[in-house]
């Protein structure tokens, strides 16, 4: 109830210049309760608020002036206003968020940082082949998957579909001419294997990867963690979970993991 009537609270204070968000010299701007988390939750106890103050420090700190980097999965455009900053005016941003509900607000958060670089924002998702593919939208909730397992955890759970075109991450950053990516950030709710698999250029680049893995909706895309080993091993890269209290094993855990180069 607190929470709540905070966000309600933080809703009227920030309705017209969005919330304010400090980060190495930067201040952004977020509609209420869209913004990163705060850095100070570094060591919290809870592992995923750990995990996102960790990846807004991994990329604050690996993204500089003139470099590429992409956000699959942008969601509210949380990551993507940072990389932007991060990135500058010299730098591109790519953000890929097929859900009209996420993309609404993600355009309405870019629109609080006129200052920044323009993020391109493509409505369309990233997979193993081009095509079309059913989304999984819970609408207000902005939850989406191309995957109905990863959108509606409980019966109470509806969602809405949308049909999306596919692209596969190669193939558009050759036909965008885009520089290697400095950073990619994949996070699309349970295709991140597909999206992989789509990818072997870019996997064999010395472009950085940081992935949310997502194990529980990967039985519904038809894929495994072993699957997902060999992918990497076979282009001479490793799984390392940016949270130094998990190690890779023999079953996948939800969490963020870096793609790094042996």
């Amino acid at each position: 109830m607190r929470h709540a009537l905070a966000n309600r609270l933080k809703a009227l204070v920030y309705a017209k210049s969005g919330e304010p968000y400090v980060i190495n010299g930067h201040t952004l701007r977020y509609l209420a309760g869209t913004r990163p988390v705060r850095l100070r939750y570094l060591s919290s106890t809870n592992r995923n608020t750990r995990y996102d103050a960790l990846q807004v420090k991994w990329f604050a700190d690996n993204l500089k002036e003139g470099d590429t980097a992409i956000d699959i999965g942008a969601h509210y455009g949380v990551y993507s206003i940072l990389m932007a900053a991060m990135c500058g005016k010299s730098g591109t941003v790519v953000s890929f968020e097929p859900d009209p509900y996420a993309r609404e607000v993600l355009e309405r958060n870019l629109a609080l940082n006129p200052d920044l670089k323009r993020p391109i924002v493509e409505s369309i998702a990233c997979s193993d082949a081009p095509g079309e593919a059913t989304l999984f939208s819970r609408g207000g909730n902005a939850q989406s998957s191309l995957v109905r397992s990863a959108v509606e955890f409980a019966p109470e759970h509806t969602s809405e579909q949308f049909t999306v075109p596919l692209v596969t991450l190669d193939s558009y950053i050759a036909e965008k001419k885009l520089a290697t990516p400095r950073w990619v950030k994949i996070d699309p709710e349970g295709a991140e294997i597909r999206i992989l698999k789509g990818a072997p250029k870019l996997l064999a680049s010395d472009a950085g990867i940081l992935c949310e893995l997502h194990p529980y909706a990967w039985p519904e895309f038809g894929n495994t963690f072993a699957e997902l080993k060999d992918i990497v091993s076979a282009s001479g890269r490793r799984i390392r979970y940016i949270d130094e209290e998990n190690e890779v094993g023999d079953a996948a855990i939800y969490g963020t993991v870096l793609l790094e180069k042996r």
